[in-house]
């Protein structure tokens, strides 16, 4: 599949997920925090009392990444490259939940993605797994 097919797909499923959720930021939240419940403790602490505002930056950052993957995955290793080590040393946000935000995310998006369109689960597959891998090696 070339690189106008998956952009093509990219934006069908989140216009598909969108259309079926309206704004994703509360599931994918619901679902980080299933995940990773000792997480919701550093949204508190680094929301600096607003807890929401904050969530609904993180899943943006987020959305924004999966988004642009495609298109634009020099970006999104620079982003990574900077904001993962911040996290984790400045913040000290464990890589597994900054992480898990990405897991939330793609998976609220592929429950949206009819069974019969592989070719749009693999493709979200793949993206996930990338990122997964662009976590990991942001790591110190």
């Amino acid at each position: 599949m070339d690189r106008t097919q998956k952009l093509a797909l990219v934006e069908t499923s989140l216009e598909r997920t969108a259309d079926q959720l309206g704004d994703i930021t509360k599931p994918v939240i619901e679902r980080y925090y299933a995940l990773h419940p000792d997480a919701r403790a550093s949204f508190n602490e680094h929301g600096l009392g607003n807890a929401v505002q904050l969530e609904t930056e993180m899943v943006d950052s987020v959305l924004y990444c999966l988004m642009n993957w495609v298109d634009r995955p020099e970006e999104i290793r620079i982003m990574f490259g900077s904001t993962v080590p911040h996290h984790e040393e400045t913040l000290h946000v464990h890589i597994d939940w900054f992480g898990g935000l990405v897991d939330a995310a793609v998976q609220i998006i592929m429950e949206t993605i009819p069974e019969s369109r592989l070719d749009e689960r693999d493709l979200w597959t793949g993206i996930h797994g990338e990122l997964t891998e662009l976590i990991r090696d942001a790591q110190n």
